[in-house]
């Protein structure tokens, strides 16, 4: 089976966990649906096209599960009372369309990404009648991957530049009205010219948080000295350098904890560099120190960890991922396998770490796990990876601290 067939997990309204195939360089042709009451699966047929990298992207409303295609050519529209799947239309050919959605009053608003090339479609979708529209982007540079995390704020989806040109960097921050459809784009590189004259100031955000209506992204990037800060209050934007350059590639993903701080945790392109970035929502008052980092020193495999959750207790757990495609192979995991679950206390910020090493002795990879749900204090965190016999859902209980068990997706 490809690796990454089934990486991309959405929890329904009624409990159960679906999943489409994704496929890293095969096709794979049917849905998974998981029932974690008693850990059984169902195999859904789809019809799909020659393409792999299918679907990511999942939002559940009322009793139907959307998935909005990567590579593939339709919108999956799954009734979950009685499993039926409808398909819609994505007349706009292109790879990597989709990696977010919104649902604002009656529909369903998408960003366009777009992988190897640029994609600049917005998908407006009605649920009341699964009608697809679609409205064109003109910017005054294009390129792929152009917003990678967007949030909406007052029925506006606010976007900050991602982007892959190495040379001439993607700067557009985009503001879109999902009411008129209009949109602002505004040039954000008067902030960063200098950073621009660097090589490979690319790639420069890819998370923001959304904190009731702030917003907050840490710096990503391809050049390590790349350390803006960008976050919108009060309907302003603002920007700030941290000074966190000890690496490239710093911030992916983030988790919102319920007592208002936001936790990014470290991803990064040197194996050696392990800082938690913790932003206060509450103490950003305009004079407070409101963010700080946590080294946790952890030096095995770079970009560490992307999937974390909050439990009942108030501890988010992070699931080991580790590794980058993009290293030569032989120097992967020269350090060591990173096979530990990071847990940090959303109060006082203590930390610790899981060793589930046993548990890969069979069966590891790079690249483990990008993406984990939880339900009833239980993660299901679903296999990435890199390897074509790494195919293991973990299934965690955080309140025991212990691994329930590993299911080999290729079993079922």
């Amino acid at each position: 089976m490809t690796p990454q067939a089934f990486s991309y997990p959405t929890v329904s309204n009624n409990g159960k966990i679906y999943i489409p195939p994704y496929g890293l360089d095969g096709v794979v042709d049917y849905m998974l649906k998981f029932d974690p009451v008693d850990n059984s699966f169902k195999k859904i047929k789809l019809k799909v096209n020659a393409l792999s990298e299918k679907w990511q992207c999942g939002i559940a409303y009322r009793n139907k599960v959307y998935f909005l295609p990567y590579n593939e050519d339709n919108i999956l529209c799954v009734n979950t009372d009685d499993d039926s799947v409808e398909y819609v239309n994505v007349n706009h050919p292109g790879k990597g369309k989709y990696i977010q959605a919104h649902i604002h009053g009656d529909k369903l608003i998408a960003l366009p990404y777009g992988e190897h090339e640029p994609y600049d479609y917005v998908l407006t979708f009605y649920f009341r009648n699964n009608l697809a529209t679609f409205h064109k982007i003109k910017l005054p540079k294009n390129d792929s991957k152009k917003w990678h995390t967007t949030q909406m704020v007052d029925g506006i989806i606010y976007g900050l530049p991602r982007g892959e040109n190495w040379e001439d960097t993607f700067n557009y921050r985009i503001s879109y009205d999902c009411n008129s459809g209009e949109y602002e784009i505004a040039d954000m590189s008067p902030i960063w010219l200098d950073y621009n004259k660097q090589p490979m100031n690319n790639k420069k955000y890819t998370t923001m948080a959304k904190v009731g209506n702030r917003l907050y992204a840490p710096p990503y990037s391809e050049n390590p000295e790349f350390d803006i800060l960008s976050k919108f209050v009060n309907g302003d934007w603002y920007s700030e350098r941290t000074g966190i350059k000890g690496t490239s590639r710093k911030y992916f993903s983030h988790t919102v904890a319920s007592n208002g701080k936001v936790f990014f945790p470290p991803a990064g392109h040197d194996e050696n560099w392990s800082e938690m970035l913790v932003v206060d929502s509450v103490k950003d008052d305009g004079s407070s120190e409101y963010w700080h980092t946590i080294d946790l020193g952890i030096g095995k495999e770079s970009k560490k960890y992307f999937a974390g959750i909050e439990n009942s207790k108030g501890k988010i757990y992070y699931i080991p991922r580790g590794g980058c495609v993009c290293e030569p192979e032989d120097t992967w995991k020269s350090q060591g396998d990173l096979n530990s679950i990071l847990v940090i206390d959303i109060y006082s910020e203590k930390f610790y770490t899981i060793d589930i090493d046993k548990h890969f002795k069979e069966f590891t990879t790079i690249e483990k796990y990008n993406k984990c749900v939880l339900i009833d204090d239980v993660i299901y965190a679903f296999p990435y990876g890199e390897s074509k016999d790494f195919h293991q859902l973990l299934v965690f209980d955080t309140l025991s601290d212990k691994v329930l068990e590993t299911i080999d997706l290729r079993n079922v």
